[in-house]
């Protein structure tokens, strides 16, 4: 079955190649690019040691020009009539057919559907559509009209839908085009993007280094710019991970903002955590943007799980913002004690800002809860489809399914066990009144930079808001400095700091890795959060 999903990638390559063809020499240039493709799904090829280099080298120049452009200036240029969204168009498969082989980060192209709907937009000339022309990466895991949706398992290859996410048809309908459909790992419950329909997908600036997940795919196809704007999910850090180790930004949105109901994924019906989705991008101004237009085309009105609250940006005269430099359970490594550092002092040095230190409320119960929560069957679910074809586990799948938390809950024991949740949300929100109320806490996305492949297995500082349903919003700070960011002695306090604190043994194999941090609010505060990160870039 794995053939048959490699087979969906092959063709459409072979399909947006007709439609959008490479020049003689670009398709001999792009043939002898080293690849993350293997022989088959279990073979993880050979890529470059930092792919984005060669990317940068290899693609044609005329192409870079465009897709290197901040896509929120690219998007201006196509409201204009500067440049057509056929063209536009073109240039962004060139570019993912590049990206693709370097790191696989495409499940599926989409050339039929993008070109007719870049057409469509050339003519009508409708430049009033607020995505007017607007290259768009989606998830697998999101329903897209006439293609099979996994979420990473061979055994719904033939589950083909017959109609489009809500979410995609806000954006189309605003004007944005979906072209591509990004890898997303096995069950999509770890931050690493390896699965039997696809491979593993690498990180573009160091491939030793995994892209995240679940939203591996696109994070990655947005971190080496051959995206202007992506689409992932997050239960438990599956936007925030892939866009803090590709360097980009990412928000995971509150429960019921953005519509996520028709999504696919293992243990549906299961409500105690809910995923939630985002935009990932280069661009924050275009973050904001594509928020409001979700918000305005009121899917509350499609999507009866939503709350009808517009966006409103905020500016706020005097801001308090928090700083989280360690939740108490795992320490950060080098690179992110220094990105903490670096923040602290550009927050200081502006005049409306006051900054306090954020102290922790026993987020080890915080991960007992949601570890507890996210397989209330005990992973039967989730064996049970793998074991219909016979496909394995993959060792990310297995260490979060049979975590030491994970067991059968009867039904006294799910209630037991969503009342802590209350218990713990009440206690934390308390908890942020008595700090100062802060409008924002930064804090790290991981312990570290991106992780060596199947061995991002600490997710505390992601998942700690996943179950407070806190928004979190994901921005770029710096990369790994192998002079500055050199393993320091320290003396772990339990079995997952160890591991974490040996894993980071050299800043050498971290090199030119991205360096990010998220800023934290109360629910439904992703204005703010906006707010806040603009004071930083």
């Amino acid at each position: 079955m794995a053939s048959q999903a490699t087979a969906i990638y092959d063709k459409s390559l072979e399909k947006t190649l007709q439609l959008f063809p490479l020049a003689p020499d670009t398709v001999k240039i792009l043939e002898s690019l080293p690849s993350a493709r293997g022989r088959d799904v279990t073979d993880f090829g050979s890529p470059a040691p930092v792919p984005i280099d060669v990317y940068r080298e290899k693609v044609p120049s005329e192409v870079l020009e465009i897709t290197e452009k901040d896509p929120y200036l690219l998007l201006q240029d196509l409201k204009a009539g500067k440049i057509s969204a056929v063209k536009v168009l073109t240039a962004y498969f060139h570019a993912a057919i590049f990206a693709s082989k370097l790191v696989n980060c495409v499940y599926e192209f989409l050339p039929e559907e993008a070109l007719e709907l870049a057409k469509g937009l050339d003519s009508e000339k409708n430049f009033l559509l607020p995505l007017f022309g607007l290259p768009v990466s989606i998830k697998e895991m999101i329903p897209f009209k006439g293609r099979s949706v996994t979420h990473g398992s061979l055994c719904y290859l033939d589950r083909v839908v017959d109609y489009n996410a809500d979410i995609v048809n806000i954006v189309i309908s605003n004007g944005a085009i979906p072209f591509v459909r990004t890898t997303n790992p096995q069950s999509l419950m770890m931050l690493e993007c390896e699965s039997f329909t696809h491979g593993r997908t690498v990180n573009p600036y160091n491939s030793l280094l995994t892209s995240g997940g679940s939203s591996g795919g696109e994070g990655a196809i947005n971190g080496i710019g051959a995206s202007a704007l992506g689409f992932g999910s997050d239960i438990g850090g599956s936007i925030r991970c892939p866009s803090s180790f590709n360097g980009i930004y990412g928000m995971r949105t509150t429960v019921g903002r953005l519509p996520t109901a028709d999504y696919f994924s293992c243990q549906m019906g299961s409500e105690s955590i809910l995923s939630v989705t985002g935009p990932m991008t280069r661009s924050l101004k275009l973050l904001n943007l594509v928020m409001d237009v979700i918000l305005t085309a009121r899917p509350w009105l499609v999507d009866p799980t939503l709350a009808s609250i517009d966006w409103k940006p905020t500016t706020t005269k005097k801001l308090k913002i928090g700083i989280l430099n360690y939740d108490g359970v795992v320490m950060p490594q080098p690179p992110i004690k220094r990105a903490l550092d670096i923040v602290r002092l550009r927050l200081l040095s502006i005049d409306n800002v006051e900054v306090i230190e954020f102290k922790p409320y026993d987020h080890a119960k915080a991960w007992e809860i949601i570890s507890t929560l996210y397989f209330e069957d005990g992973g039967v679910d989730t064996k049970r489809t793998l074991e219909s074809t016979g496909e394995p586990l993959c060792p990310q799948t297995a260490w979060v399914v049979e975590g030491r938390n994970v067991k059968p809950l009867a039904m006294h024991e799910q209630w037991h066990w969503n009342l802590e949740k209350q218990k713990y949300r009440k206690a934390y929100l308390a908890h942020w009144v008595k700090s100062g109320l802060p409008d924002a806490v930064i804090a790290p996305v991981f312990p570290g930079p991106p992780a060596k492949h199947r061995t991002a297995k600490y997710w505390g500082y992601t998942s700690q808001w996943n179950l407070l349903d806190y928004p979190a919003l994901v921005f770029p700070v710096t990369k790994v400095d192998v002079e500055l960011d050199k393993p320091v002695e320290y003396e772990p306090t339990n079995e997952m700091d160890e591991f974490i604190y040996k894993e980071y043994d050299s800043a050498e194999l971290f090199s030119n890795a991205p360096v990010n941090l998220c800023a934290v609010g109360l629910r439904n505060t992703e204005e703010k959060l906006v707010e806040v990160v603009k004071l930083l870039i």
